[in-house]
């Protein structure tokens, strides 16, 4: 009878010595880190919470970025838009972070405020949508829910878009 005491409290003392206290872990450790490569990253914080393209496997999340010229035309100009989505697999819900610009020419090594979404300007849109299609859509609107962009780095040639962002969003229904 003692021998079982004994095994069952050194099994009890090397359980709980390898018990490790699980620390809580920065979420900007959680980002992709930031490149000027062209590594197709990214990612970025949504109410203090790590936010990466991903999810669904048949239907999933992506990782959007295009600049391009449609000519001097009535619907012409320069377009950017850079965005990221990550929809759930359990449930179909996700969200969507993105920054755009609609008529509006970009260039490296430059900042740009989030206006709001009107043509001539760069803005900025958060939207979540649950599985039964219910949809929310939150924009900067240039006075109260303000932000910036950087644009660190703008190789067309190599296809190299690379930079920072934060902006507040007002939900826009």
């Amino acid at each position: 009878m003692k021998l079982i005491l004994y095994a069952f409290l050194l099994l009890t003392f090397f359980t709980f010595i390898n018990c490790k206290k699980s620390t809580p872990t920065n979420p900007i450790d959680e980002l992709p880190p930031e490149t000027q490569t062209g590594a197709n990253t990214f990612g970025c914080l949504v109410d203090g919470k790590a936010f990466k393209p991903g999810g669904a496997t048949l239907s999933g999340g992506s990782f959007r970025c295009f600049y391009q010229n449609l000519g001097s035309a009535i619907n012409g100009g320069y377009y950017f838009g850079v965005s990221g989505t990550f929809r759930n697999n359990s449930n179909g819900s996700g969200s969507t972070v993105g920054l755009y610009t609609d008529s509006f020419k970009i260039e490296a090594n430059t900042k740009y405020k989030p206006l709001i979404r009107v043509k001539g300007n760069p803005y900025a849109l958060y939207s979540s949508y649950t599985s039964n299609l219910s949809y929310q859509s939150y924009e900067t609107d240039g006075s109260t829910y303000k932000g910036e962009f950087w644009i660190k780095k703008l190789d067309t040639i190599s296809q190299i878009v690379a930079g920072t962002f934060w902006y507040d969003a007002v939900n826009t229904a």
